[in-house]
């Protein structure tokens, strides 16, 4: 009888795991269906999307289970792992050395989007390393050959010799500039914010101010004889606490730390959404080729990453190589600073995450670009 018994509560264990994986079933697909058309902008959509990494690795661990319980369950996980692949250059870029064919008559262009994190103010600067780190950080900056810098949480105070950089970046050629809300009292001399330095002529310039220091700048540039309109933002930050959440020693910690994280995830959602109708007005409104880059505070699986690339290209997925993480302290495995372009009227040549150069939270990325005839 007690055989009997653990048979039949066996067979009850397998229809409700059962059970339970075909419901996971039906969300992954909510998740799939939230990814390719991007319908919804509220805040529960968008904790839905970011699932899409954990959802991945669910299924796997199942395929994996399946292998060695009963293998007739393993069609099911391998379809929607299939389908998933579908998103899979969001996550991972099998670079290609093939470059884009290129006119020898067109100027290429380098547009460098990087995070630099205040140049690290926030360190102990009277320490003599902090100092070299720092200085290096500006030589590799200026000689990093870059024709266009687009820098969020950009810094410059006069009355300090360290963090006086603006005539090193003149002295560089970056002789063109663009500050965000410059002309309400932010004076280049003394700045912390959005910031663009151009060694091409920058004819024309607007912006727009999200919150504090973030915001968005749009510069018409001429390379040679035509006009790129490039777009530079830094959206909402979400100032995840993450360290403070992992150090928690108690549940109750872990808990109240939990309930943070996830309002102010709540909240970055909220406000990128409507961050989002803006600079989709503006990317529609260019009668020039248009390159958006900057720090998006949001990974390839959120709204604002989707809605950008329904209008443009993003050059990680065309040109990148590997996962292309840009964020340079905890949770490390994340891609926030993106770039896109205009397809039809860009060509896009080179694309790199240089995370080899650890002087800020961020990595830098690096495209070039070549307008089309």
């Amino acid at each position: 009888m007690q055989i009997i018994r653990n048979i039949a509560s066996m067979k009850k264990n397998k229809t409700t795991f059962s059970f339970f994986y075909k419901c996971f079933v039906c969300y992954t697909l909510v998740v799939y269906a939230l990814l390719a058309w991007v319908p919804f902008s509220g805040w529960l959509w968008g904790f839905i999307m970011m699932t899409f990494p954990l959802v991945i690795a669910g299924h796997i661990l199942y395929l994996i289970f399946s292998l060695f319980s009963n293998k007739k369950n393993l069609i099911l996980p391998l379809v929607i792992l299939l389908l998933g692949c579908f998103f899979l250059p969001r996550t991972y870029s099998f670079h290609s050395k093939k470059d884009n064919k290129t006119d020898s008559g067109k100027k290429l262009f380098r547009v460098m989007s990087y995070n630099v994190h205040v140049f690290q103010h926030y360190s102990d600067n009277t320490k003599m390393e902090v100092k070299q780190d720092i200085a290096e950080m500006r030589k590799w900056i200026t000689t990093s050959g870059a024709d266009v810098l687009c820098m969020p949480e950009y810094y410059n105070y006069e009355k300090s010799e360290l963090f006086n950089v603006m005539p090193e970046f003149k002295k560089a050629g970056y002789k063109h500039t663009a500050y965000l809300n410059e002309f309400h009292g932010n004076r280049p001399e003394n700045f912390w914010g959005l910031a663009i330095f151009s060694k091409l002529p920058i004819i024309a310039m607007k912006d727009t101010v999200f919150m504090a220091q973030n915001g968005m700048i749009s510069t018409d540039i001429k390379v040679g004889k035509d006009t790129v309109r490039i777009i530079a933002l830094h959206m909402y930050s979400m100032t995840l606490q993450l360290d403070v959440l992992k150090n928690q020693k108690t549940t109750k910690g872990m808990i109240k730390e939990g309930k943070s994280t996830a309002r102010q995830i709540k909240s970055g959602f909220v406000n990128h959404a409507m961050e989002m109708q803006l600079l989709e007005e503006w990317i529609k409104a260019s009668p020039h080729p248009v390159i958006v880059c900057g720090d998006f505070n949001e990974t390839p699986y959120g709204y604002v990453y989707g809605k950008t690339k329904a209008l443009l290209n993003n050059a990680f997925e065309e040109k990148g190589s590997g996962f292309g993480f840009t964020f340079n302290k905890l949770p490390y495995f994340i891609r926030i600073d993106h770039q896109f372009y205009d397809p039809e009227k860009l060509s896009l040549v080179n694309f790199k995450t240089i995370n080899s150069v650890k002087y800020s939270d961020h990595y830098p990325i690096m495209g070039t670009y070549q307008v089309r005839e």
